[in-house]
């Protein structure tokens, strides 16, 4: 324990940091999945005072966190918020990987043989491997301090759930049967107070079949929308939900504000768990992901008021949640909160014409015919994920080319291509170093044993083609780079940090707090102001 302090006291002291000579031995970390730094200050106005703007005038607000590398997609930024570390250590940085060995897509932590026999035991899935994994998570740093620590992760999507928690710890999410499940990889079966929370049935409470505003037109800054019902006026009588339960309700829950409230109310039961923090020397972890933004942000857009209105209910679910958290506690010295976000949501893309939309198939397609062209007719391109192009090796050394020459031709003809504003070869990635702009960012997330071979960065504001969604992430721009980051809590002295930092320095500032070692592939300094 003295030890412990002392490790911390110097830290702290060596670091400058923004936080005080605390002893948290508890860290909640909220991820809202897509919101971007501006959101906040944008919609503030109808925000209550106990959620989001409770923890900007109670925290240290970084105004300026970036994401310093591509493709800034969720996946990516959920592993760096985990690791400490960029795409190009953690390998992360999309849920479609191509394997070069069978040539065949493989789907991020899904077990291709498992799942052939998918089946539910005990309430926890089989089909699910934590092979990906590379580096260590902030999670996994804390369970190996001490075998009397604990950290859970929950999300809506298994995906983020998994990613977040890394190869260890307690690890939940929400299932296709509507129940908080996890994986084999993980636990055997549920402990017995997520039994129980499934047993109450609470999340078929959450459900409903109509979106109504939380407010009148003339209060939201927004004004497109599309499925929410809003009124006019204050004193028009809205008529109760049916609440129709279909088959979709799952579905639906991940793409409503309620879907939010679900998951708070799930993260209540997981601080109970967590909690009194009866050993001295213990510290635990809750890490939450909250899906559903993104999946909003994604459907309907940014500019609408479909996702003003889900960042209101937001709110208020929020400033229950911590109201909860921190009524549990002795003293607020206790907890560190963190809130933050995996990547930004482009702007808004209402329609799939050629000009506003890149289409990735189309583009494997051409580029296939160019080097079927240019060498001979054959399977060139394996597939298109994430801003990477996957070349067909065994091809290429059948027709006894080099793999440089094959790249370069691509590079330089994708060049060419409406919507690429630049491409540059894997051999370049690794054979020289880039420090500013795009290619620089493209470094930072290439990862030698999982990216393409050629890496794609599309014009600004332009989003590939899919009819499902209105906006993504991904880009190197700074609407997907640019996140919010606040601490709060555990003796933080309230402020505004000006000083540009990065999302990978949010996990070791929290080993430091914790007074555990950093994840093992951290190698940035922690969050600190002069």
């Amino acid at each position: 324990m003295r030890f412990r302090v002392r490790y911390i006291a110097l830290m702290l002291a060596l670091c400058a940091t923004v936080l005080a000579d605390a002893q948290p031995r508890l860290a909640v970390n909220i991820v809202v999945s897509g919101l971007r730094q501006g959101d906040i200050v944008r919609y503030e106005k109808n925000f209550g005072k106990d959620g989001f703007l409770r923890l900007y005038r109670e925290g240290v607000v970084f105004a300026e966190c970036y994401a310093d590398y591509a493709p800034t997609t969720s996946e990516a930024g959920l592993a760096t918020l985990a690791t400490g570390a960029v795409p190009a250590v953690h390998g992360i940085f999309s849920s479609v990987l191509f394997d070069r060995t069978s040539g065949k897509e493989v789907r991020l932590c899904r077990d291709a043989v498992l799942e052939q026999n998918k089946f539910m035991r005990k309430e926890v899935e089989s089909g699910y491997t934590t092979q990906p994994f590379i580096a260590q998570t902030l999670s996994e740093a804390v369970l190996a301090s001490s075998e009397r620590n604990r950290a859970i992760t929950i999300a809506h999507n298994a995906l983020s759930a998994m990613i977040l928690a890394g190869r260890k710890g307690e690890c939940y999410w929400l299932s296709d049967a509507g129940k908080w499940t996890s994986a084999e990889c993980y636990m055997e079966e549920l402990p017995s107070w997520v039994r129980n929370y499934n047993n109450d049935d609470m999340n078929r409470v959450f459900a409903t079949d109509t979106w109504y505003g939380r407010y009148t037109r003339n209060r939201y800054r927004n004004s497109r929308t599309t499925d929410i019902t809003i009124y006019e006026q204050d004193n028009t009588k809205r008529p109760r939900s049916q609440r129709k339960i279909s088959e979709g309700w799952v579905s639906d829950l991940r793409s409503m504000p309620s879907g939010n409230l679900a998951i708070l109310e799930f993260a209540k039961r997981a601080v109970s768990s967590l909690l009194p923090l009866h050993i001295e020397d213990e510290c635990k972890v809750l890490n939450i992901c909250l899906d559903v933004p993104r999946s909003v942000a994604e459907r309907y857009g940014t500019d609408s008021i479909e996702y003003e209105d889900m960042l209101y209910s937001l709110d208020a679910s929020l400033a229950e949640f911590l109201t909860f958290l921190y009524a549990q506690l002795p003293s607020r010295d206790d907890v560190v909160v963190v809130l933050t976000s995996d990547s930004g949501v482009s702007p808004t893309k209402v329609d799939n014409s050629d000009s506003s939309r890149f289409n990735t198939r189309q583009f494997e397609v051409i580029m296939n015919a160019f080097l079927g062209a240019r060498y001979g007719q054959d399977a060139w391109v394996l597939g298109y994920s994430a801003g990477n192009l996957y070349l067909n090796h065994d091809v290429i050394y059948r027709h006894k080319k080099s793999v440089e020459e094959v790249q370069n031709e691509v590079a330089s003809f994708a060049l060419q291509y409406r919507g690429v504003a630049t491409a540059v070869t894997a051999t370049a990635l690794r054979s020289a170093q880039f420090s500013r702009g795009a290619v620089s960012l493209l470094q930072s997330g290439y990862n030698p044993r999982r990216s393409g071979d050629v890496l794609i960065v599309l014009e600004a504001e332009r989003i590939e083609l899919d009819s499902k969604r209105v906006a993504m992430s991904g880009s190197v721009y700074n609407y997907d780079r640019h996140i919010p980051f606040v601490i709060s809590g555990a003796g933080v002295t309230p402020q505004m940090v000006m000083k540009r930092v990065t999302n990978e320095q949010i996990a070791p500032t929290l080993a430091v707090v914790l007074g555990v070692e950093r994840p093992q592939s951290s190698d940035v300094e922690v969050a600190v102001t002069k």
